[in-house]
């Protein structure tokens, strides 16, 4: 049906046709430029993501915050120049790797940080991870929490803007491809609200322990070693299979709000920790956490590994372990950081099985259980 200049916009901006997306294919089409620029200023919002109950309290210098502690993890996973490695990901960064994602050398100083904190409260509610070793108490677990899911809501609200910026990049387009581009950006921002909603709640819930008003509703699983770990991550995510292929839940149902896991991989001390956090209450994270303490103590590292690149991006890697592996391992952690960044790929059900490309570098000494 034709749409007629003062009818209601066909792309559901609620604006007129004519003051919308009349004479679109006419019109000069988003730059490079642009684009870079629109990724920059995306990638400097600042806010602080304390409490509410503390904001008061805020200093007025955002900061770069880190997610993986520079000090005790990353300078222990550092080569000579303090550098490790990791994912850049802007538009220009992708654009000059023709649309791959792959580990490049990252200064320690700029590795994992994000404009999430202000100076005040990255170091009063960090420090207990910071200034001291790490031993797996109910503080240090929590600050880790806490911090994995402000970095998370932070990259979801800039999805939100890439996506309100990504319906001007229909501009010189034919009409297919602009209906195409708008319900592409619209299905987005749907799940990306989703997801938001339900991050904070859990940020919420969070704060509550943190403040006091609320104890005994996180589990906590912790994996260590004696030797430092040899990839860094903080993220968090809805697990949608197990370590076996098996289904936990289906995020393609909105009407079901998903079920969090918080996972962080570092170190302390010279030691090397991999803490899993969920709600108590997520019985779907639990039963992905059995499924990943059923395999066998050799082959749960290479388990690690599969998961972190297959569904973080906020990961970074010892240039040294990179070195030592074979061609065939580096081009398996370049396929599992490229999976899912396709939107018109299917979930992949075995990305977390094992397809005997195992790896090494980290011997587990103990598997502690919190609150299960």
């Amino acid at each position: 049906m034709k749409t007629g200049r003062n009818d209601k916009c066909w792309c559901g901006s609620g604006k007129k046709f004519k003051r919308c997306h009349y004479g679109r294919e006419n019109e000069i089409p988003v730059s490079k430029g642009e684009a870079i620029n629109h990724s920059q200023k995306n990638a400097s919002r600042k806010y602080c993501y304390a409490p509410d109950d503390l904001k008061r309290e805020c200093s007025q210098k955002i900061i770069n915050a880190h997610t993986v502690s520079k000090s005790s993890s990353l300078k222990e996973i550092a080569d000579e120049s303090n550098h490790v490695l990791g994912l850049k990901i802007n538009f220009a960064n992708i654009a000059r790797n023709q649309g791959k994602l792959i580990p490049e050398k990252i200064g320690i100083n700029q590795a994992s940080t994000f404009k999430g904190f202000c100076s005040k409260h990255d170091k009063s509610l960090f420090s207990c991870i910071e200034d001291r070793e790490f031993i797996g108490d109910d503080e240090q677990c929590l600050a880790l929490m806490c911090r994995s899911v402000a970095k998370e809501i932070y990259a979801k609200e800039g999805g939100l803007n890439t996506s309100d910026f990504a319906k001007n990049s229909d501009k010189g387009k034919s009409l297919l491809d602009q209906m195409f581009i708008q319900k592409f950006a619209a299905n987005h921002q749907t799940g990306t609200k989703a997801a938001l909603a339900e991050l904070s709640e859990l940020k919420s819930q969070l704060d509550n322990q943190l403040l006091g008003k609320s104890v005994g509703s996180l589990s906590h699983l912790i994996i260590n070693s004696t030797s430092p770990m040899p990839v860094a991550v903080s993220s968090v995510v809805s697990p949608i299979t197990d370590f076996n292929g098996s289904l936990i839940q289906d995020l393609g149902n909105l009407s079901v709000v998903a079920e969090h896991l918080v996972f962080n991989s570092f170190s302390s001390d010279g030691k090397g920790y991999v803490v899993f956090s969920w709600l108590k209450t997520s019985t779907k994270v639990l039963s992905f956490i059995d499924s990943l303490l059923a395999l066998e103590e050799n082959k749960i590292f290479s388990a690690l590994i599969r998961f972190f690149f297959g569904v973080a991006e906020n990961t970074f890697i010892s240039p040294m372990w990179w070195d030592s592996l074979s061609d065939k391992q580096k081009d398996k952690i370049k396929s599992l950081i490229m999976s899912g960044i396709s939107p018109f790929e299917s979930n992949n059900d075995t990305l977390l099985v094992d397809d005997g490309i195992s790896f090494s570098g980290w011997d587990i000494g103990g598997i502690r259980k919190i609150n299960f």
